[in-house]
């Protein structure tokens, strides 16, 4: 991928262009996404805080443990297909 900017109306390269490409070829452009705006990013993430701080410990202990059942399964099913013990 190479990066450009739109500068007076013109694409102009960041990158280097790959010797490969060649003149007259037909290219096809993207914008990128514009930054993220940290009040937004603030903003969201005291949100995710507040959600998380009204589960209950017990719920936060029930998902620790089905995560560690989940992984410790996982890992069994991975020593039978490979044949450990």
């Amino acid at each position: 991928m190479v990066r450009a900017v739109l500068k007076k109306g013109k694409v102009q390269p960041v990158d280097e262009i790959p010797e490969t490409w060649l003149e007259g070829q037909e290219l096809v452009i993207e914008t990128a996404e514009p930054p993220a705006d940290p009040g937004e990013i603030a903003a969201w993430s005291r949100e995710i805080e507040n959600a998380a701080a009204q589960i209950p410990d017990e719920e936060h202990r029930r998902f620790l443990a089905a995560l560690e059942e989940h992984r410790r399964e996982a890992k069994e099913q991975v020593r039978r297909e490979m044949g450990l013990p």
